[in-house]
């Protein structure tokens, strides 16, 4: 068996005890003890994570990775906001975009090609999707699924 200090010594695992042990003193009716400073520091951090990321917000299938997965467009940043791919095999290979921003829904309009994309705010505020396909060899590879949302 590792001794306490060996376990309370990793961040995490040593968090999570901590954080336990204040949950359960305070279900069980005893004195709230104060965590200590470095638990309520990790525990902001999972806050402002989870806030900040949102589920489904980038989907990817075969390598193909976007930065940003999420787009978020508003008066005061109206864009463009460049989007950049990573695909498994450098530059060798295209990418084409499909969307539902453009158009009829007028939420957005995304220009480029390769690996360096443009969204722009339209007019309309709303949520759509941009999807990036990768293809190797005339073959589709992989791709990856962008989320962009406009609030102007």
């Amino acid at each position: 068996m590792k001794p306490l200090g060996r376990v309370l010594a990793r961040p995490v695992v040593g968090a999570a005890i901590v954080v336990s042990a204040a949950f359960a003193a305070g279900c069980s009716g005893s004195p709230s003890v104060p965590a200590p400073q470095g638990a309520a520091q990790f525990q902001s951090r999972l806050a402002m994570r989870s806030s900040v990321v949102e589920p489904d917000a980038c989907k990817t299938k075969g390598g193909v990775r976007a930065d940003p997965c999420l787009v978020k467009l508003d008066a005061s940043n109206p864009g463009p906001v460049t989007v950049t791919l990573k695909t498994p095999h450098g530059s060798k290979g295209s990418v084409v975009e499909h969307d539902n921003c453009g158009g009829a829904s007028g939420i957005a309009s995304i220009s480029g090609s390769g690996q360096s994309w443009s969204v722009t705010a339209g007019s309309q505020a709303g949520a759509c999707h941009a999807h990036f396909n990768y293809f190797n060899n005339n073959q589709r590879v992989g791709w990856v699924r962008i989320t962009i949302k406009n609030s102007v």
